[in-house]
C-alpha cells in the first residue's frame, strides 16, 4: 500500500520505508517487500558502505554458459532473498533470456504475514 504524503505517526505498521524516488511518501506491506527485493537484486554486496551484506552478486552469471547462467541467477536469488528480506516468500521463480540476450527473472512472491501475492519481472 502506498501512502501519499504520509504522516509517520499515522502509519499502522512497524514495517515501512520511504518510497524510492518520491519525496514524503512511504511504502508498507507488500510494496515495502517489493522495494527491498528491488534493492537486493540491483545492488552488489559491498556497494552500500554501512550495510555491506545487502545485495546479491547476480552479475556473476553474466558471461557464463546459457543454462549455467540461468541456474546461477536462480540459485543466488533463492539464497539471498530469504536471508535479506525474511518477511517475503518466493512462490515461484523462472529464468529465461529475452530477444536481446538479457536474463529475465519472473518472480512470484508473497508476504508471509498477509499471504498477498505479486508478480515482478527483473532484467539482468
Amino acid at each position: 500500500m502506498v501512502n501519499k504524503r504520509a504522516n509517520i505517526y499515522e502509519i499502522n505498521t512497524t514495517n515501512w520505508q520511504k518510497k524510492r524516488g518520491a519525496c514524503g511518501e512511504v511504502v508498507t506491506d507488500l510494496d515495502d517487500i517489493e522495494q527491498c527485493y528491488d534493492t537486493i537484486i540491483n545492488v552488489s554486496k559491498g556497494d552500500i558502505p554501512l550495510q555491506p551484506n545487502i545485495g546479491c552478486n547476480i552479475f556473476e552469471a553474466v558471461g557464463q554458459k546459457t543454462q549455467n547462467a540461468l541456474q546461477i541467477v536462480k540459485t543466488i536469488i533463492l539464497k539471498e532473498f530469504p536471508i535479506q528480506e525474511p518477511r517475503g516468500e518466493i512462490v515461484e521463480i523462472n529464468t529465461s533470456y529475452d530477444k536481446n540476450g538479457k536474463i529475465v527473472v519472473d518472480l512470484t512472491f508473497q508476504s508471509k504475514q498477509t499471504k498477498a501475492e505479486r508478480i515482478k519481472k527483473y532484467y539482468v
